[in-house]
C-alpha cells in the first residue's frame, strides 16, 4: 500500500511537471527586399526616407593616430523604421571603425515613403565615411574609399 501511495504521489508530480505550453517556433524569417547591388542601391529612396542620421563618432586612438578611413555596411530596414541588423561589408582600415559606424547606425530612423504603404522590410547598403585633417593614410584611404580629403 504504501509503495502504491508513492508511486501515485511521484506520478502525479511527475505529470505536473509536463508542460502544456506549446512548443515555440524560431522567430519568423523577415523577408527583405535585396537593394544591396550597384544597380539597385538608388531604389531605396522608393521604400525608406532617412528621418533621424546619427554621424558615428570618432574613434579617439584613430584620431591620436591620423588614421581616415571608411565601413560599407549592408543593412536590414525593418517595418518599424529601425536597423534590424548589419553586416560589415568592407572597411578600412579594418578593425578601427566597425564599431563607432555600427553604434550610430543602431539611432538612425527611416519612415516609409508614400510608394511603400506596406512598410516592405528592405537590405541597402550605406557607407560612412571617417575623415581626420593631417591624415596619416590620406593616400590609401582616398583610394580604399573612393573620397578626396579636402584642407
Amino acid at each position: 500500500m504504501r509503495k502504491t501511495v508513492t508511486l501515485s504521489i511521484f506520478s502525479f508530480f511527475l505529470i505536473s511537471c509536463v508542460s502544456t505550453t506549446p512548443p515555440t517556433s524560431p522567430k519568423e524569417q523577415i523577408q527583405y527586399i535585396d537593394l544591396t547591388s550597384d544597380d539597385k542601391k538608388e531604389l531605396v529612396n522608393e521604400y525608406w526616407v532617412v528621418e533621424k542620421r546619427q554621424d558615428p563618432k570618432y574613434p579617439v586612438d584613430a584620431a591620436k593616430e591620423g588614421l581616415s578611413g571608411c565601413v560599407d555596411l549592408v543593412v536590414g530596414i525593418q517595418k518599424n523604421g529601425k536597423a534590424g541588423g548589419y553586416k560589415v561589408k568592407k572597411s578600412y582600415p579594418e578593425g578601427v571603425f566597425e564599431k563607432h559606424a555600427a553604434a550610430a547606425l543602431n539611432n538612425w530612423q527611416w519612415s516609409a515613403s508614400d510608394k511603400n504603404t506596406d512598410k516592405a522590410p528592405v537590405l541597402t547598403t550605406i557607407k560612412l565615411d571617417f575623415m581626420v585633417s593631417n591624415s596619416k593614410n590620406k593616400a590609401e584611404a582616398e583610394k580604399q574609399c573612393g573620397f578626396s580629403h579636402k584642407q
